[in-house]
């Protein structure tokens, strides 16, 4: 008889948390032992989550501490800097955790310094990889697997041909709007600021643009200059990031829609809306509660605009996490992930 894969979430009382209980937790090959929640410890884990209306209260959340050995697989979605105050101890407790907080994204210590400070009390970060499930192959030498974020994961999807193929000047400019759900449960906003409203949320000076610099630097050895600007929407969940950039001399649309189609035609979970125009432009609504990226570029003369659309909650943060826990496994990329791949319309 096939042995259950063993699997722990930590930070499961957050929405990311609980997105990779719902997906894998009925799955026959996967056995959730563990979820972590300091605040709601002891409490029944499917009574708290209400979504999936389940008589079953087996399940108790558990302090981080009281994590025991012997898993195969930690999901680390703990809030950006609680991680690397436990992590020394977790990651002997499994063959490899992965991680979908901030912490471990980046490398160089000036940086590490200014946004993820925490992250230097262990020096874990150093024997971690930073993984984009269509773009990296799984170090299985690595002991902890750091998904990206999910604004900086649309970005990277929008401008992923044109910087491969070396089709645009290295200025970019990034404009990225994100639902409530990407500030997490604690956000302080309240629905009355929110809801009609759109505004600026960090015009300059978010985290993701060194992480989208120093993604693009690994990935195709491009010393990007990134303007990453973003802002709230008035939706639960779902981002749409859009790039503008310039074409270099005798680059021409047609190279354009052949990188996009290039690069994306064979991959699962991206669309690549090569007749864009009209209903086929990327939509937040038609990604919604899938694992899917709509993505679509639009030249005019030396001008590009390249666009790209997600959920949050999914693609960019327990889906491609899952993802890599398929990798891992060898699995199909779609394992588990074939729940829902029509959005939610109209």
């Amino acid at each position: 008889m096939k042995t259950k894969i063993k699997v722990a979430i930590l930070g499961g009382s957050g929405f990311v948390g609980m997105e990779i209980y719902r997906i894998l937790k009925n799955q026959p090959e996967v056995s959730i032992e563990f979820v972590s929640s300091e605040s709601l410890a002891e409490q029944s884990v499917e009574k708290y989550y209400r979504v999936l209306n389940s008589k079953n209260r087996q399940l108790k959340f558990k302090p981080v501490h009281e994590l025991p050995h012997g898993f195969d697989v930690i999901f680390s979605c703990l809030p950006t800097g609680v991680l690397p105050t436990y992590i020394d101890d977790i990651k002997a407790k499994a063959l490899i955790v992965f991680n979908v907080s901030g912490d471990f994204r980046l490398k160089e210590l000036d940086q590490l310094e200014k946004y993820y400070p925490q992250s230097l009390k262990s020096d874990s970060y150093l024997a971690s990889q930073y993984f984009i499930p269509e773009f990296h192959q799984i170090d299985r030498n690595a002991k902890i697997i750091n998904l990206p974020g999910c604004m900086a994961v649309a970005s990277i999807y929008s401008l992923y041909p044109l910087v491969k193929h070396q089709l645009i000047e290295n200025r970019v400019v990034i404009d990225a709007k994100t639902g409530s759900s990407g500030g997490g449960k604690k956000s302080s906003e309240t629905h009355a600021e929110r809801a009609h409203n759109i505004r600026p949320h960090k015009v300059h000076g978010h985290r993701h643009q060194p992480e989208i610099i120093h993604a693009f630097r690994d990935m195709c050895g491009a010393d990007l200059e990134v303007q990453f600007s973003t802002y709230s929407l008035d939706l639960p969940r779902g981002i749409m990031v859009t790039a503008y950039s310039q074409l270099k001399e005798n680059i021409s649309e047609l190279d354009v829609k052949r990188s996009f189609y290039g690069d994306f035609k064979q991959l699962t979970f991206i669309d690549y809306l090569k007749d864009s125009g009209g209903r086929f432009n990327p939509m937040i609504k038609s990604t919604a509660g899938t694992n899917r990226v709509e993505v679509a570029a639009y030249v005019d003369g030396k001008n590009c605009v390249s666009i790209c659309t997600l959920d949050n909650m999914i693609k960019g943060a327990a889906g491609q996490a899952i993802q890599a826990f398929n990798q891992f496994f060898d699995y199909p990329e779609y394992q588990f992930l074939h729940f829902q791949n029509e959005g939610m319309w109209p």
